[in-house]
């Protein structure tokens, strides 16, 4: 039997966001950089802010360092990175 060649399928929607990442510009060290979608802005959602003598105190912290894009679409995605212990 012959060896036959397989023409390349088109990438699933996760190959291609991880070609999308792998294409963005290097980012700098600590920055944040969500691993789901690449984005690179937080959002941080509190709940009670309110002004007391002219400053601004801040509630209760709901999410925090949350990718924004995936916000939009309704899905946590925690942007800090997991830390694996020895």
């Amino acid at each position: 039997m012959p060896l036959q060649l397989v023409p390349p399928s088109e990438p699933s929607h996760e190959e291609k966001v991880r070609q999308r990442v792998r294409s963005m510009p290097k980012r700098q060290d600590g920055m944040l950089q969500c691993n789901r979608c690449g984005c690179r802005t937080s959002l941080t959602t509190t709940n009670g802010t309110y002004f007391k003598d002219g400053r601004r105190i801040n509630g209760t912290v709901i999410e925090k360092d949350v990718c924004a894009n995936c916000f939009k679409d309704g899905i946590k995605s925690s942007m800090l990175p997991t830390i694996k212990p020895a």
